[in-house]
């Protein structure tokens, strides 16, 4: 799904890759519906749709990321999910490791995906189909308003647990109400990542900066700030604004929506003195 802006265009791309919780049926799939949601970003495009009024344009996914996710390398895919040889190398990251890399391995710790191994040409299929579509489609956005523009600033929209768990780098810890994350300053300026951190913070939410995450594939990819292309990754906490355990919105889901569209506002101010 792309929302165009309405009204004037403006550089500012928010991309949402693990809103949907549509997974197309598998024979294999062993995973049931309560725990493939549970990687679900959650109205996450909606939370951020006021955003589109203001002339920013947002891209969301209509597929699960436990299908195929958008947020990691088309090569980090982990080979003991194969019942064959890949036929090009593959390099695994860690997040293939935790069993969560392109292809998900286990749905939740301890709880596989599959009941047996995929066919190659069952994940070149979710390659061709889902993952290279969305990017083409947030590639050519985000490129449009750079020659248009000269610059352009990219959001990319997620939410997090309000406890890491196992299969995470932060088991078991508590995490803040927000964390924005800029690849440790490589995929945007650190005085953008700044702006948008201390307005999270005068709002009175807790942000945090590249802890625990540091920013997946989607920024690293597209984030290239010496050439006018700055990429930062948003967490929202799932506790701010929904029932993590019914996947309920809660009352103060009205109040972050509120609250999103002024840091939309001020991530436009940014933009209007730097361009």
């Amino acid at each position: 799904m792309w929302l165009p802006p309405t009204g004037q265009s403006q550089p500012l791309v928010f991309d949402s890759p693990h809103s949907s919780c549509r997974f197309p049926s598998h024979p294999l799939l062993a995973a049931t519906e309560a725990q493939l949601k549970t990687g679900w970003d959650a109205y996450v495009d909606e939370l951020w749709q006021p955003s589109v009024a203001r002339g920013a344009s947002l891209i969301a996914a209509n597929f699960s990321r436990m299908f195929i996710d958008p947020n990691r390398a088309a090569t980090d895919i982990d080979a003991a999910l194969l019942a064959e040889a890949w036929p090009e190398d593959l390099q695994p990251t860690p997040y293939s490791d935790r069993g969560m890399g392109l292809i998900r391995r286990f749905a939740l710790p301890g709880v596989p995906m599959y009941a047996g191994r995929l066919s190659v040409t069952d994940v070149q299929e979710r390659i061709s189909a889902y993952y290279q579509p969305y990017h083409e489609a947030l590639a050519t956005r985000l490129d449009t308003l750079k020659a248009q523009f000269g610059s352009v600033w990219h959001v990319d929209c997620h939410s997090m647990k309000s406890t890491g768990n196992a299969m995470n780098i932060d088991a078991g810890i508590a995490r803040p109400d927000v964390v924005i994350s800029d690849a440790n300053g490589t995929s945007a300026s650190r005085e953008f990542s700044s702006v948008v951190i201390n307005e999270f913070q005068r709002l009175g939410l807790r942000a945090a900066l590249n802890h625990p995450y540091q920013g997946g594939h989607i920024v690293r990819h597209y984030g290239l700030p010496s050439a006018g292309m700055h990429s930062i990754q948003i967490e929202l906490n799932r506790a701010l604004y929904m029932n993590e355990a019914t996947f309920e919105k809660s009352a103060n889901f009205a109040q972050l929506q509120q609250d999103l569209a002024q840091v939309t506002e001020t991530i436009l101010e940014y933009i209007k003195a730097n361009t």
